[in-house]
This record gives C-alpha cells, sequence and structure tokens, in this order.
C-alpha cells in the first residue's frame, strides 16, 4: 500500500513539473504562447464579453471548432490585433483596444439609435 502511495504521488510530481499541455488549434495568436499569456488573453476576452469559456469552446475540448462563436472569436481577435497595429498609433492607445472597448461587458454589441436627423429649414 505504501508504494502505491508512494508511486502516485511521484507520478503527480512529475505531471506537475511538465506544466500544462501545449495549447492545440492555436490559429490567430502565436503557436508559442506561453501558457500565463494565452491564459491572460482569454481571461481578457471573457471579461470584455461577460462570458465563461463554454460560450466559445466545447468544455473539456478546447481545441475543437465545433462552436460558431469561437470562429467569430477568431475574427475578432484578428481584428484587435490589426486596430493595435495601425500606423501612427500611439502605443499608449494601442494597448488599450480591447474585447472591452466595443462590448462593454456584453456578448452581443448594443448600438445606441442613430441621431434624429436635423430639422428641415423653412
Amino acid at each position: 500500500m505504501k508504494i502505491l502511495i508512494a508511486a502516485a504521488f511521484w507520478a503527480g510530481m512529475l505531471l506537475q513539473a511538465q506544466g500544462p499541455p501545449a495549447p492545440k488549434n492555436l490559429q490567430v495568436l502565436p503557436k508559442d504562447i506561453s501558457h500565463d499569456d494565452l491564459m491572460k488573453a482569454m481571461r481578457a476576452a471573457s471579461q470584455g464579453l461577460g462570458v465563461q469559456c463554454s460560450f466559445c469552446h466545447v468544455p473539456r475540448e478546447m481545441d475543437k471548432d465545433d462552436k460558431h462563436e469561437k470562429i467569430v472569436a477568431r475574427h475578432m481577435f484578428t481584428m484587435v490585433m490589426n486596430l493595435r497595429k495601425t500606423e501612427g498609433m500611439p502605443e499608449e492607445v494601442a494597448s488599450k483596444i480591447t474585447c472591452w472597448t466595443c462590448h462593454r461587458g456584453s456578448a452581443h454589441i448594443e448600438l445606441p439609435p442613430p441621431p434624429a436627423p436635423p430639422a428641415k429649414k423653412q
């Protein structure tokens, strides 16, 4: 029994030393992104849209592309990255462009109604 407990302990230690598994199916974010940076990006998107991981991901199968929201999220990540690279964009402004900039914590952007047309002069 002691041997079994010791083996389980060491197996757990080895898995912990290896760290989290490498992400699969990255198409927009860098393939060599660190786990911490990936989690930071995912948390920022989640907070910006006010959603949980399962809004875009199939639970426990994060690499699957079965949800339309994940495809849209990739386009949105690309849009944000391109906006940040806009020529002449000051770094202090570019770094503030996030999902929150437009979404404000809502999965679907709610735009205000357009202003009323000016009154006609008579």
